[in-house]
């Protein structure tokens, strides 16, 4: 396992943490949420042009390490234009959403083919893990410790840490040789060829488009309850993401093996689906369930969904995960580019939420 890969990974999600959960709510508090709205759409298109973009350059080229870059340099862009634009940065919202697109669809494909050369991958994915729960427990300290002293300069002062750190991760990684070439068509072809498979990745790529959709739409709910206050926003923030925790631990952890995985997804699915109709009247009860049952539904397909994969066609999964995934967040989007409020724009997304714990129960039983 590569050391300095691991270290620069755990570095790139620990300074993208402490500012991208609050980049849509940055954007809806300069402006409103047709261009937070806007935001989430446009970074969804682009996030999968780029896949493809990347993809066509790995099928001719095979520095696959200059992908992983550019999308390093294109996170630390995106967060100093931010920074620099403030108040305005509503006003280029298109240009900042491609940035933002191309630098998660390159980046992402980087470590995918990375990852995928990687010897003693589960070893990586343990070590990954716990640094995981660390970003876990600190970003969210962090940024709600800096808006609660700050308040809207809070953000500016983040976007700037998120890029010193992600630079210190450009001069971490190191020159791996990598010789690869994508078949690009066969990405797109694994998907008829194993029904397993098939039924997850529905089922996972729908429960994608609404997370995050409702990811990015959270914390502006989480705002309005409060009317801006960002010391309630921050402590019921820190309160939220401990709850998680807590949901990861004692269910996931300890219980998840004794029942089985469709039951749970089925029934986390349908009292969240309950609870989002609380958001009308009481929408802390529906935050609250959301931080509860929310990790009980993606990462348990997703868990079955890399069991059905084909090692030996491994990195055409990966980026046929990252098309349908992606595709997926587009439909998401725009389900919700019309709707006038936050209230709504969870609410319409609960079909896509069904539908994938119906599909994901329904394959369950059948096999």
């Amino acid at each position: 396992m590569r050391k300095n890969f691991l270290i620069s990974s755990w570095l790139f999600g620990f300074g993208n943490s402490i500012s991208s959960p609050l980049v849509s709510l940055y954007i809806y508090v300069t402006s409103s949420t047709f261009y937070a709205l806007k935001f989430i759409l446009f970074n969804s298109l682009f996030i999968l042009m780029s896949y493809f973009i990347a993809g066509y350059i790995l099928s001719i080229k095979t520095k696959v390490l200059s992908l992983y870059k550019i999308g390093i340099s294109l996170y630390i862009t995106f967060y100093l234009l931010l920074a620099l634009l403030n108040v305005n940065s509503y006003k280029l919202v298109d240009l900042i959403s491609v940035i933002y697109g191309f630098a998660q669809g390159f980046y992402w494909f980087g470590w995918d083919v990375i990852f995928y050369n990687t010897p003693r991958k589960m070893e990586f994915f343990n070590k990954s893990s716990y640094l995981g729960y660390l970003t876990t427990l600190l970003a969210p300290a962090i940024y709600d410790i800096v808006l609660s002293i700050f308040h809207s300069t809070g953000y500016i002062i983040l976007f700037i840490l998120s890029s010193l750190i992600l630079l210190t991760v450009i001069l971490l990684v190191e020159d791996i040789k990598i010789n690869v070439k994508l078949n690009l068509k066969k990405s797109f072809s694994v998907i008829t060829k194993n029904e397993n498979y098939k039924y997850t990745m529905v089922a996972l790529a729908l429960v994608a488009g609404y997370n995050y959709v409702v990811g990015n739409l959270n914390p502006i709910l989480m705002y309005k309850i409060f009317s801006g206050n960002y010391t309630f926003f921050s402590i019921t923030n820190y309160i939220l993401g401990l709850i998680s925790l807590l949901s990861v631990y004692f269910i996931r952890g300890k219980i998840i093996n004794k029942v089985r995985h469709n039951y749970v997804v089925l029934s986390s699915s349908l009292l969240l689906v309950v609870a989002t109709f609380f958001i009308l009247l009481y929408p802390l009860v529906y935050l609250i369930f959301y931080s509860f049952f929310s990790p009980l539904i993606y990462p348990i397909i997703d868990v079955h969904n890399w069991n059905n994969i084909e090692r030996n066609l491994l990195l055409p999964y990966l980026i046929n995960r990252q098309i349908f995934l992606n595709i997926s967040r587009i439909m998401a989007s725009l389900m919700d580019i019309y709707v006038v409020n936050v209230d709504m724009g969870i609410i319409v997304l609960i079909p896509l939420l069904i539908s994938a714990s119906v599909i994901f129960y329904s394959w369950r039983m059948k096999v």
